[in-house]
C-alpha cells in the first residue's frame, strides 16, 4: 500500500468511521464528562462539610454523651475539616481544581497516545510513514509483545525520536500526530489554552504548586506572583474543560476529512434540526 504523507481522503464509499474510531472517542468524551462530574460532586460534598461540627454536637446534645472522649475527637475533627473546608471554598477550590487540572492534562495525553495505539493496531499503511520507518526498534524486545502492547512500543519510541513529551502546550500532541497526517488548523484560542494548562500542570507537579520562574515567564497574562500559590478557579478550569473537548472534537474531525466524511457539516445539520424541533416544540 503507498504511503500517505498527505491528507488523502479513504474512497468516497467509506461513508462510516470505523468502531474503533467512533468507541474511541466516546470513551475518551465519557473519562472527559466523568472528571468534571467528580470536581463537582467534590465541591459539594466539600461544602457540606462546613456544617458537621453542628451535626455533631446536636447528636450528642439528644443522645446526652457530650462528655464521651469519643464524641470530643469527633468534634475537633469535624471542626478542622469545616475550618480547612470554608478556606478552600473562600479560595475557589484551589486544591481540588489543581488536581483537576493535572488529570486533564492526563487525559490529553492518553486520549491522543491510544488513538495512535489504534491508528497503528487498525490501519496497515500506518506502519509505512517515513517517521515510522526511521524508528530503531530492537526486534527482540518488540515481536515477543501482544499485537496492543507492539503498537504502545511503537508510539512510545515515536515520543522519544520525536521528543513530544518536551514539546510545549498542543505541539506536544500534534508533532505525534503529523506523521499521519492528522494535523490541522485549531479552533480559535486552542493553542494558548492548552499551553497555559500545561504549564500550570507541570509547576502543581514539579514545583509544590506554587509559581516559579519558568510558569511566570511563560505565562505573563496571568501575572502570577514568584513564590504564590497557584490558584485554579472555576472559571479557569471550565475553560480547559471546553478547550480540551474542542481539541477532541477537533481530532475526531481531521480523522473523518481521512475518510471522505464531513463530520463538522453534519454536526451542523444535526444542530439544526435539533434548534427547529425547539423552535416547534415551544410554538406547540
Amino acid at each position: 500500500m503507498p504511503r500517505r504523507n498527505k491528507k488523502t481522503p479513504e474512497k468516497s464509499g467509506d461513508r462510516k468511521l470505523p468502531k474503533w474510531i467512533t468507541e474511541h472517542f466516546k470513551q475518551s468524551l465519557n473519562s472527559h464528562e466523568t472528571l468534571f462530574q467528580i470536581v463537582h460532586i467534590s465541591e459539594r460534598g466539600i461544602a457540606g462539610l462546613r456544617g458537621m461540627p453542628q451535626i455533631v454536637k446536636v447528636l450528642a446534645e439528644v443522645e446526652g454523651n457530650e462528655d464521651d472522649p469519643k464524641i470530643k475527637i469527633n468534634l475537633e475533627v469535624a471542626e478542622k475539616e469545616a475550618k480547612l473546608a470554608a478556606q478552600e471554598i473562600a479560595k475557589d477550590f484551589p486544591v481540588l481544581h489543581g488536581l483537576a487540572a493535572v488529570a486533564l492534562w492526563s487525559w490529553l495525553e492518553n486520549f491522543v497516545k491510544g488513538f495512535l495505539v489504534l491508528w497503528l493496531m487498525h490501519r496497515k499503511d500506518a506502519y509505512n510513514v517515513s517517521a515510522i520507518q526511521k524508528l530503531k526498534i530492537r526486534l527482540g524486545d518488540y515481536i515477543q509483545r501482544p499485537k496492543l502492547e507492539q503498537a504502545h512500543y511503537i508510539v512510545e519510541l515515536l515520543e522519544l525520536e520525536l521528543a513530544s513529551s518536551l514539546k510545549r502546550g498542543v505541539t506536544r500532541f500534534e508533532s505525534l500526530l503529523e506523521p499521519f497526517a492528522l494535523t490541522g488548523k485549531l479552533p480559535e484560542g486552542c493553542a494558548q489554552t492548552l499551553f497555559e494548562l500545561q504549564q500550570l500542570r507541570n509547576a502543581i507537579a514539579h514545583s509544590n504548586a506554587l509559581v516559579d520562574r519558568q510558569i511566570q515567564s511563560a505565562c505573563p497574562w496571568l501575572k502570577l506572583r514568584l513564590g504564590q500559590p497557584i490558584r485554579i478557579s472555576r472559571a479557569m478550569l471550565q475553560r480547559y474543560a471546553v478547550v480540551s473537548g474542542e481539541y477532541l472534537l477537533e481530532l475526531l474531525y481531521r480523522t473523518g476529512d481521512l475518510y471522505g466524511h464531513d463530520l463538522r457539516e453534519r454536526l451542523q445539520e444535526l444542530r439544526k434540526k435539533s434548534a427547529d424541533s425547539t423552535k416547534n416544540a415551544d410554538s406547540n
